[in-house]
């Protein structure tokens, strides 16, 4: 079966672009009976050079020192702090690309976005970073001996222009995120990973409160008509007629607890990490003031201070407030 895992990083932030990703998965009929134990060696630590290596909640797995004080620009560290997101994103682009050696990050991950975030030149590192992945082949071999295999990764990255874009025509934040889930999940069952007879599930984390979906789901697979199996507290499970198939649809209170969500938890929130870092060292660069500039994280009252401390900066470069301070 193909099995379809989605997360996002970023929905809370003032500042910095807001990502989702998904990845897809291959179980054989026994793997799936016992999912969580298909996802054993995901789990399992691996040690790589300094790095404890294992799939877990992104939140989890990386905690930067405080959401008001990033560490991100702390050049004389041996590591990023994002350093087991790194691996894990590098180790998941070889297990679907095994002939590759290297990512071109936002060209290859979010290719949709990647001409939007090239033209804000506070992500233009992000835009030009490439990763090499050849050293991740130790994670893939440890990976492999697991009975879901990892087959797709795709993921959106929206910048603050481009989201309180989509907030003037009249999205609210919780519609951005399930629009760009629902998207992405389609990408997939369009795709040609996605073969006639295979039984298809999604998993998704819960978007915030929200536990109706039914409309959103109608919406986004071409007015089908959505069969609810539960709307309870802890998930909203869906049956969604699409494209001469059936699939079932999850959004699960804590469901990057489970492995696959999880992953793509942390492979969004990396790309939130290295999209800050992009910003920050920008900002740094275009400063003129006489003390050293303090990175932020992008959560509220972190932004307010740093775009006090940016502003004579902004206006220098003629930077729009709407394409750099997202409205939600």
């Amino acid at each position: 079966m193909l099995l379809i895992a989605t997360d996002e990083a970023g929905y809370g932030p003032k500042l910095g672009p807001f990502v989702v990703a998904a990845t897809a998965w291959r179980l054989d009929d026994h793997a799936w009976k016992a999912a969580q134990d298909a996802f054993g060696p995901y789990r399992e630590p691996i040690q790589i050079d300094s790095s404890r290596v294992l799939i877990d909640d992104s939140k989890a797995v990386f905690q930067p020192a405080s959401r008001t004080s990033s560490n991100l620009l702390q050049a004389d560290r041996r590591r990023p702090p994002y350093h087991v997101l790194q691996w894990v994103t590098s180790a998941g682009w070889r297990c679907v690309h095994p002939e590759r050696s290297f990512l071109e990050l936002t060209k290859e991950l979010a290719s949709l976005d990647h001409q939007s975030l090239s033209c804000r030149p506070w992500l233009q590192t992000l835009t030009d970073q490439t990763l090499e992945i050849e050293d991740s082949e130790t994670i893939v071999r440890h990976w492999r001996h697991a009975g879901a295999q990892l087959i797709g990764i795709r993921t959106r990255v929206i910048d603050a222009g481009r989201f309180n874009a989509l907030c003037d025509a009249g999205l609210n934040k919780s519609d951005i995120l399930g629009d760009l889930t629902l998207r992405l999940t389609r990408d997939f069952l369009e795709s040609d990973l996605c073969t006639d007879d295979e039984p298809v599930e999604v998993f998704c984390d819960r978007h915030g409160g929200r536990r109706y979906y039914a409309g959103p789901l109608q919406a986004a697979f071409d007015g089908t008509l959505v069969q609810v199996v539960e709307e309870s507290k802890r998930e909203s499970h869906y049956r969604v007629p699409f494209a001469d198939r059936e699939f079932g649809i999850r959004f699960t209170v804590k469901g990057d607890s489970f492995t696959p969500v999880a992953f793509s938890s942390m492979v969004a929130k990396f790309l939130r990490e290295k999209s800050m870092e992009s910003f920050n060292r920008y900002f740094r660069e275009q400063h003129v003031g006489l003390e050293s500039l303090r990175p932020t994280a992008g959560y509220p009252v972190d932004a307010d201070r740093f775009l006090d401390d940016i502003d004579e900066t902004v206006r220098r470069l003629g930077i729009i407030p709407h394409e750099l301070i997202r409205c939600r």
